[in-house]
């Protein structure tokens, strides 16, 4: 017999499970968007104070209420929802109307939401096109490798839901103690940027924004590895035509690149497009070329002299033949300032493609760097998931929280080593 799932008071995961049993496999609309759209109006319930996210007299009159809290969170916060008309049918939707409002959103860790928002969207996407969200340990190594700070731009230009960007925000108010709302919005408003072509994950990441501090106006749809001499090659009005450039030139100041990029390009899928490879050195001449090397040249790209990369890659884009002339090209552009390899089970159950993190810090001409300068390299012996990629948890945890603290992995000894080697090697981010 089929294991039924309880809707747990503070358990989000077990919260969709239930509606999902109830309500939502038999109700023939996509599951994700309803309980998206359903979570958006909660979260604008609880933000505005109104108290009407709740079943009322009727089915009818709680479909109406629900129905006009989605208009105004849309209203509010442009761009978070695709469709602000609920497609349930007033029955189906107040059970579910029960079920969530059992529960306050706004008083749940991000963590708890992002986790939940990447459980529902990896659920309903399933590894299409090759979009594996970065689980949430790697994101937070990737940050703390790079050591983000306010006065920074950040970047991900293949943002998904908003992880990385997340975490980033995270950093730096733990580090600065940026807590105030002037200060909070200031940082999302200025230095936080992201940019995806999934139109489904851009209005997660939206959401993820306005619940750390209301700054979702940096994360926008676009094709990334867009570069402003390609706009006119391409008339395909399905994809925007708008380029990072476009953006920055219009919004940031005195802008010449972006100080941090923490990123985890799609794994599959090519270019084929040859006006597109024209304008790719990585390209080498090739009438195809995956996606993540064209992401690595384009980073390098928006980075600003002495900028630095995180960017999670396919392991055969380290040691595999055919890249060596990608390898010689990163070499020639940026110090490598890591590697890190992370364990087969990592993207598990997505995909078994053994992944590792590439660190670059972009030259500058006032760096100097010996020809033969040291290189901080680490394998990850515990990914922290099981052959089945379901997490393990620490002895201590019972049950999952913070990802890096309840997460059994051993990424805390590498950043402690990495810090190590940031000094022995006189390496320092703030100069």
């Amino acid at each position: 017999m089929a294991k039924r799932h309880h809707n747990q008071k503070g358990n989000l995961e077990s919260l969709f499970l239930h509606m999902e049993e109830l309500v939502l496999a038999n109700s023939g609309e996509d599951e994700f968007e309803e309980v998206f759209k359903l979570l958006i109006a909660k979260l604008w319930d609880e933000r505005s104070q109104q108290s009407r996210f709740h079943c009322h007299s009727t089915d009818e009159v709680t479909f109406e209420a629900i129905a006009k809290l989605m208009q105004q969170a849309e209203k509010e916060w442009s761009g978070v929802l695709d469709d602000v008309k609920p497609r349930l049918t007033p029955e189906h939707l107040a059970i579910c109307v029960d079920a969530i409002s059992k529960h306050n959103i706004s008083n749940d860790s991000l963590d708890v939401i992002d986790s939940f928002f990447e459980f529902i969207v990896a659920k309903s996407a399933k590894g299409a096109k090759g979009q594996y969200f970065t689980p949430r340990h790697v994101v937070e190594l990737c940050v703390r490798i790079l050591q983000p700070a306010s006065s920074e731009t950040v970047l991900d230009p293949a943002c998904g839901s908003g992880g990385f960007l997340l975490h980033a925000l995270s950093f730096v108010r733990r580090n600065e103690r940026l807590d105030s709302v002037e200060e909070l919005q200031n940082f999302c408003g200025e230095k936080l940027w992201g940019f995806d072509i999934d139109a489904r994950a851009i209005r997660v990441a939206k959401a993820l924004m306005v619940l750390a501090g209301d700054g979702n106006s940096n994360i926008i749809r676009l094709n990334s590895l867009l570069k402003p001499e390609m706009v006119g090659l391409f008339n395909n009005t399905d994809e925007p035509n708008l380029t990072i450039e476009d953006i920055c030139r219009s919004r940031i100041k005195r802008h010449k690149g972006f100080d941090v990029i923490l990123t985890n390009p799609p794994f599959a899928g090519e270019i084929r497009e040859k006006h597109f490879l024209d304008c790719y050195t990585l390209a080498n001449k090739k009438y195809r070329v995956e996606r993540d090397v064209l992401f690595i040249e384009r980073c390098l790209e928006l980075l600003k002299p002495g900028g630095r990369l995180a960017i999670v890659l396919p392991h055969n884009k380290f040691a595999g033949n055919s890249f060596d002339f990608l390898r010689e090209w990163v070499l020639k552009k940026a110090r490598i300032l890591a590697v890190i390899g992370l364990g087969r089970h990592t993207f598990l159950p997505h995909t078994h493609q053994k992944a590792s993190i590439l660190f670059l810090q972009k030259n500058h001409p006032s760096m100097k760097i010996s020809p033969d300068y040291n290189i901080f390299f680490a394998i990850s012996e515990k990914d922290g998931k099981n052959s089945k990629g379901q997490f393990i948890l620490c002895e201590s945890a019972l049950e999952m929280g913070d990802a890096w603290d309840t997460i059994d992995h051993d990424f805390s000894e590498i950043t402690e080593n990495f810090t190590r080697f940031l000094r022995q090697e006189n390496i320092n981010f703030k100069d």
